[in-house]
């Protein structure tokens, strides 16, 4: 019996009838379109989660594909249908080309059955026109995803809708309990529930460029960030559509609630990307900033160093959590991946890109007296973390934009 249209993922759907992509072009879905997207994201999307998320009516987009599928003029292509995407690893830039090229060398170890019988996709996570952790609101069953997803950050995996679904009710299962080593392991990483598995920490640290700060006096911990003096001076990671770095907004208002975003929104002058914040910093530019938050990685890249500082605060590096998820029913099947994931060969890796890892056996090449600031689990899972991010940009933006309350 064929599986219903609705139920393959996007990529099957086209792989089988590519003549079917002018109806996604037609009807929202354009970026589709996109052979390196459709080959990405579209396999880890059904058809039916892509439709609820561009508020399509399924059952006319599929009347509108069935139309195309059995025209006299469609190919009868014969293609068969793949399995389940096992994993889908949606990696910061500074990850995806070492853990893509380790992870082949794990494939080399398999027998050709085991090789041909596991489906993957991993690719960097800033992609131009779609994120895949906006689906996590529309997915309705755990067969809608993948059975392994990794991504950077506070995402909608982390949203009340996720949470409730998939989370609670023990969808997913947490695979590690390495506490990680003398700097790590005061800072309780491992999730007290075992649902989601920690694999690395994105850590969010101070640069200072010393001609731009004058005479002013160099920021050493991150409340210094809402000092008046600072005013205008700022850098942290923002873009266009005026999304600003939840890492740091959520840290700031749990320490110094709405005070705390309203005085940040005077002291930052720019959202950039942390690649334009290293190619400013030491420029000499008068346009550039005096501070920027930026995650450890980029700054280790600063070539400008003779009137650059890079500020461990001493009140800890900001963590930003890279997750896996794994599904409690395929625990078992994918003993074998979820081992190297969790390894330390993966974990090596991610401390070289400075990413600290909490596999014992790794060197995560930190500082003998670096300090972390986690918000820690208890924050996490007792917040709606979708409405707080959502409020907490808003207030920092009014702020930011100098509007008035």
């Amino acid at each position: 019996m064929p599986i219903p249209l609705l139920d393959l993922t996007v990529r099957q759907v086209i792989d089988r009838h590519p003549e079917t992509v002018p109806v996604f072009v037609a009807n929202g879905l354009a970026m589709f379109a996109d052979p390196e997207t459709r080959a990405t994201f579209g396999a880890a999307i059904k058809l039916r989660t892509a439709l609820k998320a561009a508020g399509a009516n399924g059952e006319l987009f599929v009347r509108m594909l069935d139309e195309v599928i059995n025209s006299p003029l469609s190919p009868d292509n014969g293609q068969s249908v793949p399995g389940n995407l096992n994993l889908l690893a949606l990696l910061p830039c500074p990850l995806k080309v070492p853990l893509e090229e380790a992870f082949n060398d794990f494939l080399a170890t398999l027998t050709a059955e085991q090789r041909a019988s596991l489906t993957f996709c991993i690719e960097g996570n800033a992609n131009k026109q779609i994120e895949y952790a906006d689906y996590a609101d529309h997915f309705e069953t755990l067969a809608d995803m993948p059975d392994i997803i990794i991504t950077p950050g506070f995402n909608s995996f982390y949203h009340p809708h996720f949470v409730e679904r998939f989370i609670k009710t023990g969808g997913f299962t947490g695979v590690s309990l390495f506490a990680g080593d003398r700097h790590l392991s005061p800072l309780g990483m491992i999730d007290p529930d075992s649902h989601y598995t920690m694999l690395a920490m994105n850590l969010l640290v101070l640069v200072v460029d010393h001609t731009r700060l004058g005479n002013r006096p160099v920021p050493r911990q991150w409340s210094d960030l809402l000092k008046p003096e600072y005013e205008k001076s700022i850098a942290i990671r923002g873009n266009r559509i005026g999304t600003f770095c939840e890492t740091l907004l959520l840290s700031l208002y749990k320490e110094f609630g709405d005070w705390g975003l309203s005085q940040l929104g005077r002291t930052v002058a720019w959202g950039w990307h942390p690649s334009q914040m290293v190619k400013a910093a030491g420029s000499g530019r008068e346009d550039t900033p005096a501070i920027s938050v930026m995650p450890l990685f980029f700054a280790n890249t600063i070539k400008n160093r003779e009137t650059v500082s890079i500020i461990w605060p001493d009140d800890g590096a900001l963590v930003s959590p890279v997750t896996m998820l794994v599904k409690t029913e395929k625990q078992r099947e994918l003993s074998d991946l979820i081992d190297f994931l969790i390894g330390p060969k993966v974990a090596g890796i991610c401390a070289g890109a400075s990413f600290p890892a909490q596999h014992p056996e790794v060197d995560n090449r930190l500082p003998d007296s670096a300090t972390f600031k986690w918000i820690g689990w208890d924050y996490v899972k007792n917040n709606d973390l979708e409405t707080l991010i959502t409020d907490t940009n808003a207030a920092f933006l009014r702020s930011f934009n100098g509007e008035t309350s």
